[in-house]
């Protein structure tokens, strides 16, 4: 059977940031890849993404599909041309990751009988947090509904990154437990990261993500805002864009509103993570859900302590007491509580700091992630080839 993939994914600044390696890692074993993908949803990250595939080779395709809302005209648009792309390059392997491209691709490759599908859940998206009233509800279970006959695929496997969602799909039945596997994140490129930190503390504390309310902005901004009317003088950074496709998106006039008022800096979208890091003696992310935050894993690799939300994803990002701190999701003072305590102990701030590089090393080096990966699509091939195999001699 021809070892041809097609990667379904929203849009192309995800794919770079969290599979690119694993894309280029799969045509260096041989594999043809390709790339579908939705609507930007980022005008600033979208562009550097699609010159970065370009400049490592890999042919993609825009669909008409959008990384948030839901417009059906030109979601079944979409969904229409990933079929008909999918029926025209007959990959033996979709591999799906995002919100909508793991449903998308799932529900093509279901009714198009692709022989090998890979389902990555790295994170359940808008639909997921916070309430789901009316139509987002309404959307939340028909999303929910036609997941799980994606799962119902002959042959596949689903990529989870933390022990709740393996437990939740293993209990509600969707997923059979032979077919689910935990891989946590993305995976770290750790030499990236080894050497990175001075001694020289900044007194900077930094927020890396998309600017969205889902990913405690608000509450990290607030936090600033408290500690420094108590007297404090250290810095507070967001690095990320405010210009992401999304209803969680926070306006880029309030981002500069904050960063006007002093109570936060704003660095935008930065290439340079690993300087970002060296800079940070605390890397914050009080997220309200995630799959597994690569921000923090590159956080432990870069040896920065780390405070974070005690939720599905990012508690299992860090060691509580030994690489960073939890706190409770969409409490601010909370959240300015313990980053005072850890502002004030320098010395478990680099406690922390060299136990989340021995953490990163142990769990989240980028190659085992890919040799993993690898594995999966040789497994799921060979499995589909056995089949065919034993349907022929059956005639």
């Amino acid at each position: 059977m021809k070892k041809k993939i097609v990667y379904v994914i929203n849009h192309a600044a995800f794919f770079v940031s969290h599979r690119l390696p694993l894309a280029i890692a799969a045509r260096e074993a041989g594999w043809d890849v390709h790339l579908l993908i939705g609507q930007p949803g980022s005008a600033v990250m979208e562009p550097l993404a699609e010159a970065e595939l370009k400049r490592q080779g890999l042919p993609y395709t825009r669909l008409s599909f959008r990384t948030v809302g839901f417009n059906p005209v030109w979601e079944l648009i979409g969904v229409l041309q990933l079929l008909w792309h999918i029926a025209r390059m007959r990959p033996s392997v979709v591999h799906t990751a995002s919100p909508k491209g793991g449903l998308y691709g799932g529900l093509s490759s279901r009714l198009l009988r692709v022989p090998c599908l890979v389902v990555a859940v790295s994170g359940m998206g808008f639909l997921f947090t916070g309430h789901a009233n009316g139509l987002k509800g309404m959307l939340k279970r028909l999303y929910s509904l036609l997941l799980a006959w994606v799962y119902r695929h002959p042959n596949i496997t689903v990529i989870v990154q933390n022990q709740d969602d393996k437990q939740a799909l293993l209990q509600s039945g969707a997923v059979q437990p032979n077919d689910l596997i935990l891989i946590p994140g993305a995976g770290v490129a750790l030499s990236n990261y080894a050497s990175v930190r001075t001694d020289d503390s900044q007194r900077l504390v930094v927020l890396p993500a998309r600017l969205l309310r889902d990913k405690g902005v608000e509450e990290f901004v607030t936090a600033a805002k408290m500690l420094k009317e108590q007297g404090s003088d250290w810095r507070f950074a967001l690095v990320g864009t405010a210009d992401y496709a999304n209803p969680s998106a926070i306006p880029e006039a309030q981002v500069k509103a904050w960063a006007d008022a002093g109570l936060v800096e704003w660095w935008g979208h930065r290439e340079d993570m690993p300087l970002v890091y060296a800079q940070a003696d605390i890397v914050c992310l009080p997220s309200y859900r995630e799959g597994m935050p690569k921000c923090l894993l590159e956080a432990a690799a870069a040896g920065c302590a780390v405070v974070t939300s005690d939720v599905t994803g990012c508690r299992e990002a860090i060691i509580p007491g030994e690489t960073g701190d939890l706190v409770p999701a969409r409490e601010a003072a909370a959240l300015a509580s313990v980053l005072a305590k850890l502002i004030a102990e320098p010395d478990r701030r680099r406690r922390y700091g060299e136990a989340g590089r021995i953490l990163a090393a142990a769990r989240f080096g980028m190659d085992a992630v890919l040799k993993t990966t690898l594995n999966i699509y040789d497994g799921l091939l060979a499995r589909a080839a056995s089949v065919l195999l034993g349907g022929a001699e059956g005639k």
